[in-house]
């Protein structure tokens, strides 16, 4: 036996499994050669199915500028910043693509746009040196990186909706063909101009209350008590992703919005506290949610509040729905909570529909707001399903992330497995949490007995002589 390859081989195993772990968290690839880029930009504009973000100094690229041409006849909605706005006048954006319907805004203020990326169905990230360029060097060396990793995605996002918002919009008026190729006539209206509404929205002032904005055939009053007098819906027809006003148009009105109180009507989906964001809400309204940074000296009003109540609640008004973010409130308040005695969720609707949100705490990682009691009506002894079923179900709940509260029961430390925790819930060891070496101390800290609030991934699922596995555990604070 050739034990040389057979360990060989089970090296080479491990450190595939690692990079299938790894690919599972986000995929990564980055180009040097030109056309090799340019390539790969254009396979992402041929998938791209609902919208393609873009930000470069100009774009001269006939084969792209094609490619997004064809994007936009499926319905894609495109954007692009630019660095120059003399490409608007004298260039393949100019007389060409006069007549199609992409929204092209150049930079207003000073400087130029050094980096060049695209944000495409908001999934998939390029990013780098290359420019946008039909005629490239034959010894140039640029690079581009194309990622799906949702931390980098978020923050180029915020970037590119926050240049769209400070560019002009330019638009390029139609001339006679005979003048067409060296003719170009561009318009440009800035920020401060009144653009016409696509759609005006009428609201006529209510008398006897102050007016927060108007314009574009919208008024947004407020009431005796300093509320917006708007429901959510109402609201919602002015700044939401279905409004007919432009960003601009929005983004002038909502200047004026910002920091006044709202008291608006919804269903809870969170309902949490976390060390950098302290106690959360988060309100479903549809299609579009909410999230309401709560003030905790209100804590009496929302302490009771839980999944799927209905509550009646309060805040400042913060930031405006994207297509990535929520609407955000600050100095939250809950005024008023029904269903609170409501029935549990049933096994069946915990399997069929298990609740998860994205929480700040880094890419992918993802916390689930059920309860130990929860995940153990599912799984535990008791339940009704068959280990078929709960295998089934497992899948769903499997890698993500719990907060709980239990008593500890052991600490075992050792070198072949690391520390681990045994939690003990309902009277019985339920949960196995192992805990990482850089939190070790910390976690050595708390004494046998005492109730603690701890958090883990869920990694293996309770038998019936065996507890819960968590992974990448830590401990938030003494009960």
């Amino acid at each position: 036996m050739n034990w040389k390859k057979i360990y060989i081989s089970v090296i080479a195993g491990i450190i595939g499994t690692l990079f299938c772990v790894h690919g599972k968290t986000f995929s990564s690839d980055v180009y040097f050669v030109p056309q090799e880029i340019k390539t790969q930009i254009i396979r992402a504009i041929e998938g791209s199915k609902e919208s393609i973000d873009i930000a470069v100094t100009d774009i001269n690229s006939n084969n792209i500028l094609n490619a997004l041409t064809e994007a936009q006849k499926r319905g894609v909605r495109i954007r692009i910043v630019i660095g120059r706005k003399r490409s608007l006048v004298k260039g393949l954006l100019s007389t060409p693509y006069k007549n199609k319907v992409f929204e092209i805004k150049a930079l207003a203020r000073r400087g130029f746009i050094n980096n060049n990326f695209a944000i495409f169905d908001c999934k998939l990230l390029s990013t780098g040196s290359y420019s946008w360029n039909e005629k490239i060097g034959k010894f140039n060396r640029d690079n581009a990186i194309f990622t799906d990793e949702a931390k980098l995605l978020v923050k180029y996002q915020k970037e590119f909706d926050l240049l769209f918002h400070e560019g002009t919009t330019s638009v390029v008026k139609p001339v006679p063909p005979e003048k067409e190729e060296t003719t170009a006539v561009i318009e440009e209206k800035h920020e401060n101009a009144e653009p016409k509404p696509a759609v005006a929205v009428p609201h006529e002032p209510a008398v006897g209350k102050q007016i927060v904005a108007s314009n574009y055939g919208i008024a947004i009053t407020e009431t005796a008590d300093g509320y917006i007098n708007m429901n959510f819906e109402e609201l919602n027809n002015v700044f939401g992703m279905a409004s007919d006003l432009s960003d601009e148009q929005k983004e002038s009105l909502w200047s004026h919005c910002i920091g006044k109180k709202v008291k608006w009507h919804g269903k809870v989906t969170y309902m949490g506290w976390g060390l950098v964001t302290g106690w959360m809400l988060s309100v479903n309204h549809g299609d579009t949610s909410v999230e309401v940074k709560l003030n905790s000296a209100n804590k009496a009003n929302f302490s009771g509040v839980k999944y799927g109540n209905t509550v009646t609640y309060t805040g400042k008004l913060d930031s405006r729905v994207t297509r990535i973010f929520p609407y955000k409130l600050e100095d939250g308040n809950v005024l008023e909570t029904e269903n609170t005695l409501s029935t549990p969720l049933s096994s069946k609707e915990l399997t069929e529909n298990p609740d998860i949100v994205p929480v700040s705490q880094g890419p992918k990682k993802i916390l689930l707001i059920e309860s130990y009691e929860d995940l153990d009506n599912i799984f535990g002894t008791k339940s009704a399903l068959t280990d078929a079923q709960k295998d089934e179900a497992w899948e769903k709940y499997k890698g993500k992330y719990v907060n709980w509260e239990g008593q500890i029961a052991y600490k075992n430390l050792n070198v072949a497995s690391g520390l681990r925790v045994g939690i003990m819930q309902n009277e019985q060891l339920s949960v196995e949490l192992k805990v990482g070496l850089a939190k070790k101390d910390k976690a050595l800290s708390f004494q046998d007995g005492e109730t603690v609030l701890y958090s883990g991934k869920l990694v293996e699922r309770c038998g019936k002589h065996s507890p819960f596995i968590l992974e990448d555990g830590d401990f938030m604070t003494l009960k």
